[in-house]
């Protein structure tokens, strides 16, 4: 039930993120989610793809410095709290969460938020248990 999202590291300097998103065009590679992370000198972009596998080994075969995470993804609500709500959930399971972001479903009055955390087996289950709707890859390519 997990989302593979795949991390690129590039040098943080103008038009690294352009070079980036121009290529994945240019292979037809549609980005489902985009997150971008800077640590002075590189910066991370984590990116959520229709078909991640074949994106990493696209990726790669091109020399970009890239690997793939699961992460942990849910559907909530979009309207305001609901990111308090998922936040109290994890807060009070002593959760840490390493990095998180969001973006609309299509044609949805949902939002869905992709989660790094330490335990994805545990978070999960958290969530089931609190009535929170998992996601996975697939439904990804339906958001």
């Amino acid at each position: 039930m997990y989302i593979n999202q795949i991390s690129v590291f590039v040098e943080n300097k103008p038009g690294r993120l352009f070079e980036l998103t121009n290529f994945l065009a240019e292979q037809n590679i549609n980005l489902r989610a985009l997150e971008v992370a800077d640590a002075s000198d590189y910066g991370i972009i984590r990116i959520i793809v229709d078909d991640p596998f074949a994106t990493l080994n696209t990726l790669k075969e091109n020399d970009w410095v890239c690997k793939l995470t699961e992460v942990v993804g849910v559907k909530i609500p979009d309207e305001p709290g609901s990111m308090a709500k998922i936040s109290k959930i994890l807060s009070d399971a002593d959760v840490n969460v390493e990095y998180c972001y969001a973006f609309l479903a299509k044609d949805s009055n949902d939002a869905l938020l992709i989660l790094k955390v330490t335990d994805n087996e545990n978070v999960m289950s958290i969530f089931k248990e609190n009535n929170i709707a998992l996601i996975n890859q697939d439904d990804l390519a339906n958001a």
